[in-house]
């Protein structure tokens, strides 16, 4: 069962030259959810949050972690995606 430093620094490794302000579960969540809504890029070539999911899955799928830390890196995904969703819905 991988904890949160285990699932933070594995979340590193699947970029390279990415820094990530803080540790711990709530740096992860924000970089996270920074993914999911495409922060990184221009506005204008920003992607849909489903594609930036299927995106990362695919992302994290083939990387060389092993299979516990990348089934808790998607749960984290799936998670933060439904977070964001719900959140976009009340508004």
């Amino acid at each position: 069962m991988a904890n949160e430093p285990e699932l933070f620094q594995a979340y590193l490794t699947l970029w390279k030259n990415r820094t990530m302000n803080g540790k711990g579960k709530q740096a992860l969540n924000q970089a996270i959810d920074d993914e999911l809504n495409d922060l990184r890029t221009h506005p204008r070539l920003r992607k849909t949050r489903c594609e930036k999911y299927v995106q990362s899955v695919q992302r994290i799928t083939s990387s060389a972690l092993e299979a516990d830390l990348k089934v808790k890196l998607i749960e984290r995904h799936t998670e933060r995606l439904q977070v964001l969703t719900n959140k976009e819905s009340r508004e």
